[in-house]
């Protein structure tokens, strides 16, 4: 069965956009990612109202690329950290268990 993705216009930074949510993140929808990237520009723009455009866009995907890869990296690690537990746990489950031979 095929989807249907409706493509939404949304106004970012004065541009209108036309954006269709990505099929993988279904549980995110269109109107989240761009109000959260509104509030990413909103928030630069208060703090540096002298920034053009294009500088608050810059910005704003750095900030977002810098949480991507910070949450990446904290996925990982909490990966690891599960593995190195759940070998942990079997290998003191193998030696309190009675042999089975």
């Amino acid at each position: 069965m095929e989807s249907i993705r409706e493509e939404k216009e949304f106004n970012v930074l004065g541009y209108k956009i036309k954006f269709t949510p990505d099929e993988s993140e279904a549980s995110i929808s269109a109107d989240e990612v761009v109000s959260y990237v509104q509030q990413i520009t909103e928030e630069i723009r208060q703090k540096s109202p002298q920034l053009d455009i294009a500088q608050v866009a810059t910005l704003a995907a750095l900030k977002v690329a810098n949480e991507k890869l910070s949450i990446e990296k904290d996925f990982e690690n909490n990966i690891s950290r599960l593995h190195t537990t759940a070998c942990d746990a079997l290998q003191f489950i193998e030696e309190v268990s009675p042999s089975t031979i």
